[in-house]
This record gives C-alpha cells, sequence and structure tokens, in this order.
C-alpha cells in the first residue's frame, strides 16, 4: 500500500473533476494505494448493458476494455456482489469468490486472470443515476488485501460521490481548470478552504450550516479571527501541523482523519485534511498546494439518543440481533462477539442466521456491508 495514505490519492480525485486529463494519474495513485498496479472507473448501468465509458490504468486499456464491453460484461460475477448492497462500500472479492470458484468461472479463467490480475477490491456509487464502479486489483503474486487497505480505499470511495458532484458543477459553470466557488456550494459535505496559517479562504454553504449550528459556548470548531479553531489545544496543534505539510506538499504520515470530542469526550466531528493542487477561484489564487481543504462530517446526526425501540429498528430486528448487526459492521468476528457478551458461539450464530432471514442477506458479510452503508444515528443499549 503507498505509505501516503488516502490523503493525496482524494485530492488526485478532486483534481480530476477539474480537470479530466488528471483521471489517468488519479488511477494510477488509486492502484497504488491498493498495492498493485491496476485500477478502473468505469459507467455501467445494467448488468446486461456493456459499459457507456471507461477508464483504466495498468493494462492495455483497448484490449481489456474491448473485451469487456465485447462479451465479459456479462459473466462478471463481482456485479452481482456490488449491486445487492447498498451503493457506498468497497468490496473485497477474494471474501465472495473462493479458488474453487475462480477455477469453475470462465470470466476469471478466460479474461480476468489471463490479464495477470487476481484479486480485487471494488465498490459502486450513483452517478447522474447509473452506477460507476471504481476497482483495484493485484496480481496473484502481491497477496489478497488486508483490512488496512481496504479501509484507505473505502475512504477514497466515500469521497466519490462529491468528486462527481464537483465536476458536473464545475462544468456547467465553464470552470476550464479554475476552481468555481459555487461547485464547492454545491457538495454537501462541509468544506473550509484554508491556507498554511489556517486562515480561513473560504466556506461552502454546507460548512456554514454547520457551524451555525454548532452551540455557541462550546463549539467543536469555529472560525475566530479569521482563522480555523477547534477545541482542544492538542487537537489544534495537531490540525495546524497537518494542514502546514498538506500545503507544503510534504507527505503526511498520519493520513487519517483527526476527531473532535465533545464535552463528554464522545468523537463527535471527524476532519479530513487534503491537500488541493489546483488553483482557487475565478482568477486562481496561488499555485499548486498553497492551500488545504478541510471536510467536516458530524458523526451523529441527532446527538446521543436512547437506543432505538423495537418499532424504529428495521426489519423487524431483535435488540440482540441489531446490537450483533452493527458488532460486524464495525469488523468483529462472531466468536470474539460471543467472548465479549459471555453467550455461546452457537447463539451468535443462531443470531446471524435470523438476520440473515430477515435482511434478505446471504452470509455475514453482506450484514457488515449493509449495516456499515447506513448512517444509524448514535445510540447506546440498556
Amino acid at each position: 500500500m503507498d505509505k501516503d495514505g488516502a490523503d493525496t490519492v482524494i485530492a488526485d480525485f478532486y483534481r480530476a473533476a477539474l480537470e479530466p486529463s488528471h483521471w489517468s494519474a488519479a488511477l494510477r495513485a488509486f492502484a497504488r494505494l491498493a498495492g498493485g498496479d491496476v485500477a478502473c472507473c468505469f459507467l455501467k448501468a445494467e448488468a446486461e448493458m456493456a459499459p457507456s465509458r471507461a477508464c483504466v490504468t495498468g493494462l492495455d486499456e483497448q484490449a481489456w476494455e474491448h473485451g469487456y464491453r465485447r462479451y465479459y460484461h456479462t459473466l462478471d460475477p463481482g456485479y452481482a456482489v456490488l449491486t445487492r448492497a447498498p451503493p457506498g462500500r468497497m468490496h473485497l472479492m477474494q471474501d465472495y469468490f473462493s479458488d474453487q470458484a475462480v477455477a469453475r468461472s470462465e470470466y476469471f479463467q478466460d479474461f480476468y486472470l489471463r490479464a495477470g490480475v487476481r484479486y480485487s477490491c471494488s465498490g459502486v456509487v450513483r452517478d447522474n443515476g447509473a452506477l460507476t464502479i471504481l476497482s483495484a486489483h493485484r496480481a496473484a503474486g502481491q497477496g489478497p488485501y488486508d483490512a488496512n487497505t481496504h479501509s484507505q480505499l473505502q475512504r477514497v470511495l466515500d469521497h466519490l460521490p462529491n468528486v462527481f458532484r464537483l465536476r458536473d458543477t464545475a462544468q456547467q459553470a465553464q470552470a476550464h481548470g479554475a476552481l468555481a466557488w459555487e461547485a464547492l456550494d454545491a457538495l454537501p459535505r462541509a468544506i473550509l478552504l484554508v491556507d498554511a496559517c489556517l486562515r480561513l479562504v473560504f466556506m461552502n454553504l454546507a460548512a456554514q450550516r454547520l457551524l451555525a449550528a454548532a452551540p455557541q459556548a462550546h463549539p467543536l470548531i469555529a472560525v475566530r479571527g479569521g482563522g480555523v479553531q477547534v477545541r482542544a489545544s492538542l487537537l489544534q496543534q495537531q490540525l495546524a501541523q497537518r494542514v502546514r505539510q498538506a500545503c507544503v506538499g510534504l507527505a503526511c504520515h498520519r493520513p487519517a482523519p483527526l476527531y473532535a470530542c465533545d464535552a463528554d469526550g464522545r468523537p463527535a466531528l471527524e476532519i479530513g485534511i487534503l491537500p488541493l493542487p489546483v488553483r482557487i477561484g475565478q482568477d486562481g489564487v496561488g499555485d499548486a498546494a498553497v492551500m488545504a481543504m478541510l471536510s467536516l462530517r458530524p458523526l451523529f446526526r441527532a446527538g446521543w439518543r436512547r437506543w432505538p425501540g423495537a418499532f424504529e429498528r428495521p426489519w423487524g430486528l431483535t435488540g440482540a440481533e441489531w446490537a450483533l448487526a452493527l458488532a460486524l459492521a464495525d469488523g468483529m468476528e462472531p466468536a470474539e462477539y460471543a467472548r465479549q457478551k459471555g453467550v455461546r458461539i452457537s447463539t451468535v450464530r443462531s443470531q446471524i442466521q435470523a438476520i440473515l432471514a430477515k435482511t434478505g442477506t446471504r452470509r455475514s458479510s453482506e450484514i457488515a456491508s449493509l449495516f456499515s452503508a447506513l448512517e444509524w444515528d448514535a445510540g447506546a443499549q440498556p
């Protein structure tokens, strides 16, 4: 996996939204993040239809795309996996297709393996009503994906809907490579643009609403004296250091987001820090990598709420089934969950079977994908 983490890759995709020629570079960076050489992004609206557009790196794009469009898209077993769960989740195909299944598959044997790739991590997002698939691929010798790489690739996919909105808005505004403020205002995610000294350059409408809704006495993040400040002094120091690194183009050795905690010590606001290697504003302000973009995400929509009652839980799940489903979504193994709860593993397996039947899923990994893709309000089990 690329040692610089997902931040620089995410920035590459935002740049590609404004500079179409940069898509290939963004996909190459995505492939490196995955620990391989091959990545692709293509639009595929329906199972029986060939993709309407594609961008591939690390392969003979013309031969790969021609073969896929002509025939193999109808056999692609990964497409069924991606469309069973809600969009927005990266799936490791190694969890769905064993070596025996690969050996029996015409798609894998005659197309995928012949191209020199074996393991894939793929996800879908909605793009103008159709599904866009983002995939990274590894050769057999590079080995399967680990949990950390999977998490980093998921971070990139989380930003892709905003990348597409920025692309569409910039095209409509005829920005021609200069980032229009209107494009950022169209993003649903709260965005602050700052210089190397954390001085605010721009905030979009979503950020204005987020800051206006914050408690005035002890806000998690605020703009004072033209600068961005967070609640804790240690977090302020970390934020200032990360922003300086982003603005001068230094690789961040800790690319994970920062988290601001509320008065009770609970993480309540995620702060992503990304370099912004594009020109800003109508006439452009500064050159590449002189600003940083702060991406703000409240972790809980409605604050700290009671544990949902029976009528509020989807699919008619019991309280025990609900707790288990959320634990699986957090990556906990059934055996570990049984030990934590002090129950028999057979009890946990019975609960998993009940969740499968109620939700229409077929295995534990699909339960995890389903519940990870949904943003539940925070709550504490009684």
